[in-house]
């Protein structure tokens, strides 16, 4: 894997300025989780016990890899992002322990937990922008009457005309039950 590009000596291309967080964890096994190529991340769980990762799809391109399948094992340093831990850089990737690739529905939340949300069960309401992140192209409403932050991704501001949201930002949207809870479907700035 080493030997490639116009590293210092340590056989491995300096990482671009900006691009994603520094390694600074030591090398630490990885198994992965979950990975939804369409939305560019997923999660690895490590093998120290501390915890699930971040795994963004611009760390797996800058080494050279391909979009891995739940159990993919992978040797890995973390860094800190903008959100908390997640992959640095990936010094090993073994497919071999990966779990044969099952069919998965399409659409907006493939291999996200599931089908996307039935429209037809949205509900109106208002929240709050909690965060939202155009490079993940992700993020969480906190609906102002209580209950669980709601996901929205950025296919839905997309069918909304928007492309960005603004922390604290005040939105009307239509809400369903997804597979790992609320998700707007679409929004409206308020």
């Amino acid at each position: 894997m080493g030997g490639q590009g116009g590293g210092f000596g340590g056989g491995r291309p300096p990482r671009r300025p900006g691009r994603g967080p520094i390694a600074s964890g030591p090398e630490v096994g990885a198994t992965v989780k979950w990975f939804n190529a369409e939305r560019g991340f997923g999660f690895v769980g490590l093998s120290d016990g501390s915890g699930d990762v971040f795994l963004h799809a611009n760390t797996l391109n800058d080494a050279g890899h391909p979009t891995p399948e739940p159990g993919t094992t992978l040797t890995v340093r973390t860094g800190q992002g903008p959100k908390g831990r997640q992959v640095a850089e990936i010094l090993s990737f073994d497919a071999s322990t990966a779990e044969a690739p099952t069919s998965r529905p399409s659409g907006p939340r493939a291999g996200f937990g599931g089908a996307a949300p039935d429209m037809s069960t949205a509900q109106d309401m208002r929240g709050t922008v909690k965060w939202y992140n155009p490079t993940k192209g992700f993020g969480f409403i906190t609906p102002e009457n209580g209950g669980k932050d709601v996901f929205i991704h950025a296919s839905a501001l997309g069918r909304s005309g928007l492309d960005n949201l603004a922390d604290g930002q005040q939105v009307d949207m239509k809400v369903a039950q997804g597979h790992k809870g609320p998700e707007a479907l679409s929004v409206t700035p308020v």
